[in-house]
């Protein structure tokens, strides 16, 4: 399918996606490019999906999710995780799962919906989320939206290669978001 720089993206809640493009988003958080990306490695079971989904159908859990979608073909992932209301802050996570769509630019659109769904839509003070100090490209992207480094937790990550990784922590803070808005929503679409 040929990819377009107008091409529109849109995003659409977990649960009010057909079950077949629910059960792929498995296979895509279980592959090797964006597993060895996470806090945890390892390979989600089924169920373990399964009990996920039903928290999102469910909407109890403090957890929400997007899949988000190029002319209507689901390509990745944006997540507000942990949502505390009370304290206004949430950590946040997203990729691509499918891999013609890597290196596209679509990466810094995500960044740029969860920024705008966090603070506009979920009315959050804070959004944080932490990253591999291996994973310098994403470190990049987050840092060009704006995001602060705020910490660095050192031989955090137990990698499934046995290997320990140090795990950096960014954030940005709503008033952050405000004043630089326009600069990022114009970033965004210079994909």
């Amino acid at each position: 399918m040929p990819f377009s720089k107008k091409s529109a993206v849109t995003f659409l809640d977990v649960a009010a996606i057909p079950d077949e493009i629910q059960w792929r988003i498995l296979e895509w958080r279980n592959s090797d490019s964006v597993r060895s990306q996470m806090l945890r490695q390892h390979l989600i079971s089924r169920e373990e999906h399964g009990a996920w989904l039903a928290g999102q159908r469910s909407g109890a859990g403090e957890t929400r999710c997007r899949v988000a979608h190029v002319d209507d073909k689901p390509f990745g992932v944006v997540s507000l995780n942990h949502i505390d209301m009370r304290a206004g802050n949430s950590d946040w996570g997203m990729y691509i799962g499918e891999k013609e769509f890597l290196g596209k630019g679509l990466g810094k659109v995500l960044l740029a919906e969860i920024l705008r769904w966090g603070f506009e839509e979920m009315d959050l003070q804070r959004l944080y989320t932490s990253v591999l100090a291996t994973n310098a490209q994403a470190l990049d992207l987050y840092l060009k939206a704006g995001f602060i480094q705020e910490g660095r937790w050192r031989n955090h990550v137990l990698c499934e290669t046995g290997e320990r990784k140090d795990l950096l922590w960014i954030g940005m803070l709503r008033d952050e978001w405000e004043a630089e808005k326009s600069r990022i929503l114009q970033w965004a679409l210079s994909r």
